[in-house]
């Protein structure tokens, strides 16, 4: 028995939905949640999206969530059980946001290594994080110097090289090393332009 013949309306929604094409990090933002984990010690994970040059960082449970609006410069703190909002310093909302940490996609090591001031760094082996290989940058603080801090940037071609973890490691005088390492999981392509909106209705509160 054959199957009923779809009405043109489904037929045009089908056809549209099989020529949407996938999203992208640089077109459509995307979602994680990111762990920083101190000598192996995980912290409290947070909530982050970033779209453009949009950024949204928000706690696992209830609390306050901080906006940047990167073309704007501006930043606000939104209190969701209050429902207000209030402006805060721009460079120091990105230094709570995730200081060293490149968000955008398209990570360009040349470009890390100038930011650093460093001229020599090395592409590292492949590895697998959070299911998704990755390409390893490791850039020197000094170089040829054994007591010099490292970091360590785990780059995913299959995400438009977005980098979803660096690992920080700083030799200590009784030879052991204290590691950081922030890491970006469960990435969700896509992030609502409505994230980095201040919710209609909501009050302002006064700058800090």
């Amino acid at each position: 028995m054959s199957g009923r013949p779809l009405r043109p309306a489904a037929a045009v929604v089908l056809l549209l939905a099989a020529c949407t094409p996938p999203p992208l990090a640089s077109v459509d933002g995307y979602r994680a949640k990111v762990t920083t984990v101190v000598d192996g010690v995980p912290g409290t994970p947070f909530e982050i999206a970033v779209r453009g040059d949009d950024r949204r960082r928000q706690p696992a449970a209830a609390g306050p969530v901080l906006i940047l609006r990167g073309k704007e410069q501006k930043a606000y703190v939104l209190d969701p059980a209050a429902k207000t909002f209030g402006e805060v310093s721009y460079p120091q909302a990105t230094d709570e946001l995730l200081p060293g940490f490149p968000l955008a996609p398209f990570f360009d090591d040349r470009a890390e290594a100038e930011r650093r001031g460093v001229t020599e760094y090395r592409r590292e082996s492949d590895e697998i994080f959070a299911g998704v290989v990755c390409a390893l940058w490791g850039f020197w603080d000094r170089k040829d110097d054994p007591t010099s801090p490292s970091t360590t940037f785990w780059v995913a071609s299959s995400l438009e090289n977005l980098a979803i973890r660096m690992d920080r490691e700083t030799p200590k005088p009784d030879g052991t090393k204290s590691k950081t390492s922030v890491r970006l999981t469960e990435i969700r392509l896509g992030a609502d332009p409505k994230l980095f909106e201040i919710p209609k209705g909501w009050a302002s509160v006064p700058p800090r």
